[in-house]
């Protein structure tokens, strides 16, 4: 009888599997690099062996706002909070200082985040040697924090000064994706309220109810414990073990929320802040996918590739139109299981109507008419390579963060080979009908919402909403037409080969790994041969300059210059075609013209590094202005660059940078009118005077590419470029010339924010390799004192910060010192400012001095196997003469400086012929 059973429930399986379409056939499951063991009180522990690595540890908890009752909210971000307040084991705020001693710097390698959903604390260790430390916070996170009520006062201000950043300064929150975000969550959760609460709730906090969420949500059973890195998995587990054996609190009736579908064919209006420009998103719910079967695979790939094709059709078209829109895009949004498309279109107000006619036909074109076969083969291929070396340059943390979100999620962690694996099947087997009947089946839904995001000064009035739900109607109306058929091409043609070639002068080998090259024209090469960074290779072309080597006349020019050329298209490609090509071919690159420099960076797999450099080539030689393109780009810019010197942020900007630099600094804000002025000859100038000069060109090259390998490359691609040769100039003017040393401005956002900010100044020599790592270590000395005496002593700020600027070849270095403060605590705050500014002059402590330099390190040490990073860092080092050999071994410089160095750079910023300038950004009037 059980045979029988068994042989029908068999036979049953392979009908149902039979009847499904699926591409992919292999069975698959989790990653079982992972070793996962639930303890007997229901807490679980992953960890994940990576031998020589650092560690990366994570304690999550599966509690968050939406458990919160209508007399907590904000409780579980605020206890998120007060965890770093004290502990029967860690008294007040000792666990920052404990890992900060340790090379752990705060808010760097020592953080957490709370969501609707889940807590999550991270501890990012350089070494397996605080591991016990670590999961000894752990368990005082679990069940010994001491909630002082001295300290729950104290964290107030800081919360407080939490939703003064997010809500009133220059952070993201009132953006349309940040609108976007907070409707999802109000649908999915039933929530009405942010992660942070409510002012008033912080404010009135209960020590009582906070520790009652504590005590209902803070369980065995709803927490779990990540740890990936060098640690062997039977002892950390057995040391687990004990550690969290007597933790035996049970669910209190702690309610379980359930995820709600997103609401099907509703429209939402909100207001965007002033730098936003206004825009229309179509939000579509696709649903669970835990990646647990052939199809939620599928699912995963082709939502993945269709909401790129979609984002680069709009785009193309956009262009091709010359539609009225200032920007276009789809993602993918996920929000723990569900996953949502957005697809986005922005506008000036009175181009509205247009802008939404324009989305509802191209979609509709894209629904009935579907993609071309180079658009899917574009899109396939880079999904191919995302999906097949997403893990080649993987480090513990990127683990351990990787882990954790697939597990708040509710999707299974799969293996970097059977991503690879899956992604190779779907993509050999999915072909165009295929892609287009998905695509067809996804824009033909019903369960469509839309929001439409209103200029800041727009209130979203009964008349208002009407007046929008009529061009809602008019959009879809464009929508539900029959799509127009486009003639797309079906081939991307080759790209052009340069037409001559040169010849490499010398190698020298700098070290086992790293060579200098110089080639018969003069341009210096750097390779930087890292054998075990996978298939990813990273390029960065170019010399000193930017727009600093410019006259003041042309500078607007120059910054006009990248974005005209690009949409001018590159070695006879038009912008779309090139575009489609180097999607195709998993290549990627952009031009940059910044203050000090110039030149392109560009990424690829090795197989497509020539495309790269075949285009570096001509963007360095042939590249060509197309003038209607260029007369389109500069339209645009200029609607971008009046939005933002209108907003609070800009006219801050503008009111700091002309008060303190001359007009012909390279930092003296530009205005509409003086782009107005720039036509296409100056642009060519500009061009002509940075991207065919050799001001010392240099190219770094960091990946899998052995000496030999790059020869050829070499000789083709670099050798052969001409150019016109300038002697070395000196350090370039900053034109710092304050006219007050303190200066007080009503340009910030509205409410209840001031910001203060104190900036050193002193005269800068060239800068050496010494000065790199000094400069970085002041900046987390005074951020270590501000986060002390201005965040967790004086409650005044939620994330004050200080840093230098000094870009390569500048004739000045600047020492900022930043923060925020409620109005009524303005003076409190600034002369707590005050108090860090004056302290620069002693110098730092042996203490600061030892741990941030440790700190430093271990913030390097992730970059040590991340090519992109290598060629970076190599790049702007050796513009300056720096040593190169600095990026591959960080602590060998490091462990060279002393307390007499740091002492040094310090005071100099206090020294007779430094200049110091105190700025105060009140709130805006109303």
């Amino acid at each position: 009888m059980k045979i029988i059973k068994r042989f029908a429930c068999l036979m049953l399986v392979a009908l149902v599997t039979g009847c499904q379409s699926t591409l992919i056939d292999q069975p698959f499951s989790a990653d079982s690099s992972w070793q996962t063991q639930t303890l007997e009180n229901g807490l679980i522990v992953h960890i994940k062996e990576l031998p020589n690595q650092a560690v990366s540890t994570r304690f999550m908890v599966r509690t968050g706002s939406r458990d919160e009752a209508e007399d907590q909210k904000g409780y579980a971000h605020f206890l998120e909070h007060m965890a770093f307040n004290g502990s029967e084991a860690f008294p007040k705020n000792e666990i920052v200082s404990l890992f900060g001693d340790e090379g752990v710097a705060f808010g760097q390698h020592l953080n957490a985040f709370t969501s609707y959903t889940h807590t999550v604390y991270e501890v990012d260790l350089p070494s397996n040697e605080k591991l016990s430390d670590t999961l000894a916070w752990y368990r005082e996170i679990a069940t010994s924090l001491t909630l002082d009520p001295e300290e729950i006062t104290k964290e107030q201000g800081v919360v407080l000064g939490e939703f003064r950043f997010s809500f009133q300064g220059h952070s993201d929150a009132s953006s349309a994706d940040f609108e976007i975000y907070r409707l999802i969550a109000e649908q999915l959760y039933n929530v009405d309220e942010d992660v942070l609460g409510t002012e008033d709730s912080i404010r009135n906090v209960s020590e009582n109810r906070l520790r009652d969420f504590y005590q209902t949500h803070y369980t065995p059973s709803r927490s779990e414990i990540f740890i990936a890195g060098d640690v062997d998995a039977a002892s950390t587990l057995k040391e687990i073990s004990a550690l969290f054996a007597t933790w035996t609190a049970t669910d209190q009736q702690a309610p379980i929320h359930k995820v709600s579908p997103l609401s099907r064919g509703e429209n939402s209006f909100v207001q965007v802040n002033d730098v936003s420009f206004p825009s229309t998103t179509l939000l579509f719910d696709l649903g669970e996918n835990p990646m647990e079967t052939a199809a939620d695979f599928e699912n995963f790939a082709a939502a993945s590739i269709l909401s790129n094709a979609i984002s680069t059709r709009l785009n193309d078209r956009a262009r091709d139109l010359d539609a009225p829109v200032q920007s276009t895009h789809a993602q993918l949004i996920q929000w723990v299981e569900r996953t949502i498309l957005s697809i986005q279109v922005s506008y000036e107000t009175s181009n509205q109507l247009e802008a939404m006619l324009f989305l509802g036909q191209e979609l509709a074109t894209l629904r009935d008419q579907g993609l071309s076969t180079p658009e899917i083969e574009a899109q396939t291929s880079d999904f191919l390579k995302l999906e097949s070396t997403f893990a080649d340059n993987y480090t513990a943390r990127n683990y351990a963060e990787d882990h954790v979100f697939f597990r708040m999620i509710g999707r299974q962690t799969l293996s970097p080979e059977t991503y690879k694996s899956l992604s190779t099947v779907f993509v050999n087997r999915a072909d165009k009908a295929w892609f287009n009947k998905e695509l067809k089946s996804l824009l033909s839904t019903k369960d469509v919402q839309s929001l439409v995001a209103l200029e800041h000064h727009i209130d979203p009035t009964e008349q208002v909403k009407q007046e929008q739900l009529a061009l809602i109607a008019d959009m879809q109306k464009a929508f539900k037409q029959t799509g127009n058929v486009l003639v797309l091409p079906d081939v991307v043609s080759d790209f052009p080969q340069p037409d001559k070639t040169g010849e490499i002068v010398a190698i020298q080998d700098l070290d086992a790994n790293t060579t200098e090259w110089q080639l018969s024209n003069g341009v210096t090469v750097y390779l930087r041969h890292m054998p075990n960074s996978g298939d990813d290779v990273h390029v960065y072309a170019g010399s000193k300059g930017g727009l600093a080597a410019l006259p003041p006349s042309l500078r607007p020019a120059g910054l006009l210059m990248p974005g005209a050329y690009s949409e001018s298209g590159l070695g006879g490609l038009s912008f779309n075609d090139y575009n489609r090509l180097m999607v195709k071919e998993n290549a990627y690159i952009e031009p940059m013209v910044w203050e000090h420099l110039h030149g392109f960076y560009g990424s690829s797999t090795k197989a497509s590094l020539p495309l790269v450099l075949a285009s570096m080539f001509q963007g360095f030689q042939h590249a060509m202005l197309d003038e209607e393109m260029f007369e389109r780009h500069k339209a645009q810019f200029i609607k971008n660059n009046r939005q933002y010197l209108e907003s609070v942020d800009g006219k801050a900007l503008m009111a700091v940078s002309n008060e303190i630099y001359d007009e012909n600094s390279v930092r003296h804000t530009l205005t509409p009118e003086d782009y107005e002025k720039v036509g296409a000859n100056d642009v060519v100038k500009a061009y002509d005077n940075l991207m065919k000069t050799n001001r010392g060109i240099v190219y770094v090259i960091a990946g899998d590419i052995a000496v030999d390998e790059f020869k050829p490359l070499a000789r083709t691609y670099l050798a052969g470029m001409t150019f016109k040769d300038l002697p070395s100039e000196g350090l370039y003017d900053v034109k710092l010339e304050p006219k007050k040393d303190e200066l007080t401005i009503a340009f910030g956002p509205k409410g209840n924010n001031v910001e203060l900010f104190t900036m050193f100044a002193r005269d800068a020599e060239k800068k050496t390799t010494k000065d790199y790592f000094l400069a970085d270590i002041a900046g987390r000395i005074l951020t270590t004192r501000l986060t002390e005496q201005v965040r967790e002593t004086g409650s005044l700020d939620y994330s004050p910060y200080s840093f230098v600027v000094w870009p390569e070849g500048a004739d000045t270095q600047q020492l900022l010192i930043v923060m925020s403060s409620s109005i009524i605590k303005r003076k409190e705050a600034r002369d707590a400012l005050n108090k860090i500014a004056d302290s620069i002059g002693h110098g730092a402590t042996p203490e600061e001095f030892s741990s941030t330099s440790k700190q430093l390190s271990h913030a390097l040490q992730d970059g040590l196997s991340q090519p992109q990073e290598q060629a970076r860092m190599m790049f702007n080092y050796v513009l300056a003469d720096a040593d190169p050999l600095a990026v591959v071994n960080p602590d060998s410089v490091i462990d060279a400086l002393t307390q007499e160095d740091i002492n040094q750079y310090l005071k100099a910023f206090t020294s007779k012929s430094a200049i110091r300038i105190d700025v105060t950004n009140l709130p805006s009037a109303p």
